[in-house]
């Protein structure tokens, strides 16, 4: 063995030695402080391969501070890259669907969302783009898009409610419902048209309601028990989508999904009563 390639191999050993010995490490409190990378052995319940990065990110003095990246399973794609202040998530934040696209791009502070969000599909096109005030609430003008880049819903927000001009589109650009809010309330439909779906048979008529919501995850948007929202399931999968009344799906779409997350099935709903399959 050379002697130029004794020093590197000791120079290299050295360095890689150092980066693995410098992190997880703790204070002379006993708490996490500097650069952690937690793996799905340190997590057994987690799911996670023993070797795959679970989160990585620093802590001071047992509390999470800056940057932090979690992983999807492989350990490798990231699912979500935020900024930490104290333990608790604060500042600008960026979520990845699976492929590495952006998912969702937003401001967190005192657990609420702050300034502008926007969500996306899963093929780059905005699926939702909104701003929050001081309290954590959507305000001013809220957008809905279908993933063909077309609006799907428009409306203005004030303290929480409805105010102003409220529009819903079909995915051709026409307009389905037109109304004016005031207060939160409707005082005039200014127009209104059948809900166009995409049907790959009908199935013979049902008096099947909806299934029953109790309490919706709409992921920091305002549920509204009358008028237009997206509901989510707990894996993060959209649920319901369409118009609602008294709290319940009326005129919209159910997503119907396998154990492993597979969509099998879309139902359409018109006017409370199940009518159809739509096209997946």
């Amino acid at each position: 063995m050379s002697l130029r390639f004794s020093v590197f191999f000791a120079l290299f050993y050295f360095m890689f030695t150092h980066v693995v010995w410098s992190q997880n490490l703790k204070d002379e409190q006993g708490k996490k402080h500097g650069k952690w990378v937690v793996r799905g052995k340190d997590r057994p319940k987690s799911g996670y391969p023993s070797n795959a990065i679970i989160e990585e990110g620093s802590y001071t003095h047992g509390r999470k501070t800056g940057v932090w990246i979690k992983y999807n399973k492989d350990g490798k794609t990231v699912k979500l890259k935020g900024n930490y202040v104290n333990n608790r998530p604060n500042g600008n934040y960026t979520r990845y669907f699976s492929n590495g696209k952006v998912k969702e791009k937003g401001t967190f502070g005192d657990n609420t969302f702050s300034g502008e969000l926007i969500r996306y599909h899963e093929n780059g096109t905005i699926a939702y783009q909104a701003t929050f005030d001081d309290e954590g609430k959507e305000t001013g003008t809220v957008k809905h898009y279908y993933e063909n880049g077309q609006l799907e819903a428009s409306y203005g927000l004030k303290k929480g409610k409805v105010e102003g001009l409220y529009t819903q589109y079909n995915e051709d650009g026409s307009v389905r419902l037109s109304c004016k809010f005031s207060g939160g309330k409707v005082t005039e439909t200014v127009k209104k048209q059948p809900v166009k779906v995409k049907d790959t048979h009908t199935e013979p008529e049902s008096n099947e309601p909806p299934p029953v919501v109790t309490n919706p995850i709409t992921k920091g948007v305002t549920f509204f028990s009358e008028g237009y929202n997206k509901v989510y399931n707990e894996n993060d999968e959209i649920w319901l989508d369409g118009n609602f009344k008294a709290g319940q799906l009326y005129d919209g779409k159910v997503y119907i999904y396998s154990d492993d997350g597979i969509l099998k099935k879309i139902k359409i709903y018109k006017e409370g009563k199940f009518h159809s399959l739509g096209q997946l």
